[in-house]
């Protein structure tokens, strides 16, 4: 009786060290698919902090040339290149050229 206790167990256990062994594989994949998640979104995170630095430089020189602006008494530069650069004018006499071959590029 005792040999074939031990057969009975002997069968038993091997069905118990597979399953235990799947569930230890299934939760190290768990932990594995985790990590892999975490580092991807801590790499996009890095991304955007990249981008948002950058943003935050330009906002930052953008408010100096304002800040400048406001602590300058003589406002006609600043209007004149606006006039320029945004609405085309030109002052009287001055001769603007255009390249007409810049946007027809085939």
């Amino acid at each position: 009786m005792q040999k074939n206790a031990a057969k009975q167990s002997g069968r038993v256990k091997p069905k118990h060290s597979i399953l235990l062994l799947l569930l230890i594989l299934a939760f190290v994949g768990v932990i594995a698919v985790g990590c892999i998640m975490n580092y991807v979104q801590a790499a996009n995170n890095n991304r955007q902090a990249t981008e948002l630095q950058s943003e935050v430089s330009e906002l930052k020189k953008e408010n100096e040339e304002l800040q400048r602006f406001l602590e300058d008494e003589n406002h006609d530069e600043y209007y004149e290149k606006i006039a320029r650069e945004e609405y085309n004018y030109a002052k009287p006499g001055e001769r603007v050229f255009y390249d007409s071959s810049f946007g027809n590029k085939k």
